[in-house]
């Protein structure tokens, strides 16, 4: 069985990611978020990078709530941008692990720049990797699988559903936890009304048939019993074991560098790949959590990540993040 890594690649200059991700992997889809895949010892490792940033954060803020791995890009110059920072504050607010990565530089010159710059972020106490953008050779053991996704359920995060004259119903998306198997049935969520399900009739991946699929692979499932307006508004397929809710606790740990209020107001809450609108208002019970509630049901689980955004802050639009309590609201 198939299983694989989400790895985003976050950095504000496009020429330094695409030195990286043209060295060591080939691209494999470039509609929405750009994919590199490369397979070692018949894992898959496919890297993610967005191209609407600065402009836009939406791609990357699904890109962190979605990976194991962060790679980040340190500017070879040793000069930060607002947008360097931002990547930073992302990747720490969804408590995203990862490796720093220097290109074409010594990385030693700039061990102490990093710490004092990012420390008031996780990326201080990231490795360093100094690497040749000219060098296909990456190790990739650090790579491990994200803690904070549940072991034993199943999870698909869907970015595109469309008809396939001859096949039918297709979905294409991340196995994020879990495994899909042919013939297995799978929950739509949101609902419309009531529990829907889709039966899995095929499984693809980078055009192979396989029989089943375990978790961080990108993902092609063909579906019988649903049509294609039943998944006008599906962001997930799960296995039915998750709980749903329209209401998140989480305990919440605002960003320094975000000067504005966090509560009382709409604002976007990022989870599990979706970007959704949320009120956020203070816990009752818990004055220093939070509760968001939001215009859907989600999938929830105890420890999810989540993180705020607000599109319309400049020059920090990562308000924070934490940790979703599930069954308490």
């Amino acid at each position: 069985m198939l299983n694989g890594y989400l790895i985003g690649v976050f950095g504000a200059v496009p020429e330094l990611k695409s030195s990286l991700e043209t060295s060591i992997a080939k691209k494999n889809e470039a509609e929405g978020i750009t994919i590199y895949l490369r397979t070692e010892s018949g894992t898959k490792y496919s890297f993610l990078d967005d191209g609407s940033f600065p402009e836009k954060i939406q791609g990357y803020a699904q890109i962190a709530s979605i990976s194991d791995h962060a790679f980040y890009i340190f500017p070879n110059a040793g000069k930060l941008s607002a947008a360097d920072g931002e990547l930073a504050v992302l990747i720490d607010s969804l408590g995203l692990p990862g490796t720093v990565e220097v290109i074409d530089s010594e990385a030693s010159a700039f061990q102490d720049l990093l710490k004092s710059i990012f420390k008031d972020v996780s990326l201080s106490r990231f490795p360093l990797e100094q690497r040749s953008s000219k060098s296909s050779v990456i190790s990739l053991s650090q790579i491990k699988e994200r803690e904070t996704w549940p072991k034993d359920r199943t999870l698909v995060y869907v970015d595109r559903a469309f008809n396939v004259k001859g096949v039918g119903l297709v979905v294409l998306g991340f196995a994020l936890c879990g495994k899909v198997s042919v013939h297995d049935k799978l929950r739509l969520v949101p609902q419309s009304s009531g529990n829907k399900f889709a039966e899995v009739k095929g499984i693809q991946v980078n055009d192979e048939d396989q029989e089943s699929v375990g978790r961080g692979i990108r993902v092609g499932l063909s579906l019988r019993g649903v049509e294609l307006k039943d998944l006008e508004k599906v962001s997930w397929l799960d296995d039915g074991s998750f709980e749903l809710s329209n209401s998140i606790s989480f305990e919440f740990s605002q960003s320094k560098y975000y000067k504005q209020i966090t509560v009382d107001r709409d604002v976007h809450l990022q989870a599990n790949g979706e970007l959704l609108v949320a009120h956020v208002s203070t816990a009752e019970s818990q004055p220093a959590a939070r509760v968001a509630k939001l215009q859907q049901e989600i999938p929830v689980w105890e420890g999810m990540p989540l993180c705020l955004i607000d599109l319309n802050a400049k020059p920090l639009r990562v308000m924070g993040g934490g940790r979703a309590s599930a069954g308490k609201k």
